[in-house]
């Protein structure tokens, strides 16, 4: 394919106008395009899409979904190196992490990444010093607790997360230094799998006084057990995925917008398929952060909402 030969002439550093090359029914309009995604599609797949499309773009996709399977993922990336796309497309730390130390001859746009220079992923946001670029959907967790504070004051709070998921740790770290500056005390809730959530939880209404949700995949495939538990037990929570707040119950939530990430991660996939190396593609992050507002938890767990926060919410579900 005369894309797949224009990538592997300038990974090579030989001079070749990507550009030029792509100008062919089967190059510029319609690359090869895999997308590997670690928990299933969501709207920042979508907004990829549509992002593309919006370039002129008729991509020929093959979406790989790993169920938050490591076997899979790896079984998928085995697959992609024995017949390079023109670009790869990766959703979540995780696959991403797995993506680029195993395939270094293919463009990768990285998207829902939440901290890609702590994790490895890139060098730095100017330059990832390899054949990465892409989105981070990082909301800083200050401003996130400072949501929460606004809703009453919390002397304990609790985290619930999977140890084994390298985003999920950063961010526990981090909020770990701010709770101490804040004077909170933190208490941790590391759960590793469905079985662990009853045991774990059971004495979560008298150990915390609210709940911190972070961006994590496990927690958001049990979040209906989870916020089951959290609401049983008339705890305000904070979630860092929409979706925790709109599909499984949690109270409010200030976070990225998916869509608008996706159509993000096709301005950088853009760039690439028009000639630029991804280490010269600064990754990014967005500087819009949505509040989504759960007033039905509001009235089932005895939580007023200020109208202050009502007023700037994105998203209320009543």
């Amino acid at each position: 394919m005369v894309a797949a030969l224009a990538l592997t002439l300038m990974w090579a550093g030989i001079p070749f106008s990507l550009a030029e090359t792509l100008k062919t029914p089967e190059g510029y309009n319609r690359p090869r395009i895999v997308m590997i995604t670690w928990r299933g599609e969501t709207r920042a797949e979508i907004g990829f899409l549509d992002g593309l499309a919006d370039y002129g773009y008729a991509a020929r996709v093959v979406k790989h979904h790993c169920n938050q399977d490591p076997d899979r993922l790896n079984r998928y990336i085995r697959e992609v190196e024995k017949k390079l796309p023109d670009l790869i497309y990766v959703f979540g730390t995780t696959a991403t992490k797995q993506v680029v130390s195993h395939i270094h001859s293919c463009p990768v746009i990285f998207n829902i990444v939440t901290r890609p220079v702590a994790s490895g992923i890139i060098a730095d946001w100017q330059s990832s010093g390899n054949n990465a670029t892409g989105v981070s959907s990082m909301v800083p967790i200050r401003y996130q607790i400072r949501t929460l504070e606004k809703l009453g004051t919390y002397n304990r709070l609790g985290v619930i997360y999977n140890p084994l998921e390298q985003n999920s740790m950063i961010q526990i770290n981090t909020l770990e230094i701010l709770t101490r500056s804040l004077d909170i005390a933190l208490v941790r809730y590391p759960i590793r799998g469905p079985a662990e959530v009853a045991p774990i939880l059971e004495k979560l209404e008298a150990q915390v006084d609210a709940v911190y949700l972070p961006s994590d995949s496990m927690v958001k495939s049990l979040g209906n057990e989870i916020m089951a538990r959290i609401n049983g037990g008339n705890l305000p929570s904070l979630a860092a995925l929409e979706g925790m707040v709109i599909n499984d119950g949690a109270l409010i939530g200030l976070v990225p917008d998916y869509y608008q990430l996706g159509r993000l991660a096709a301005r950088k996939a853009h760039k690439v398929l028009t000639g630029a190396r991804p280490s010269d593609v600064p990754s990014a992050t967005s500087d819009h952060f949505n509040i989504t507002v759960n007033l039905k938890t509001a009235k089932e767990i005895g939580v007023h909402i200020p109208t202050a926060i009502l007023v700037m919410a994105d998203k209320i579900i009543r």
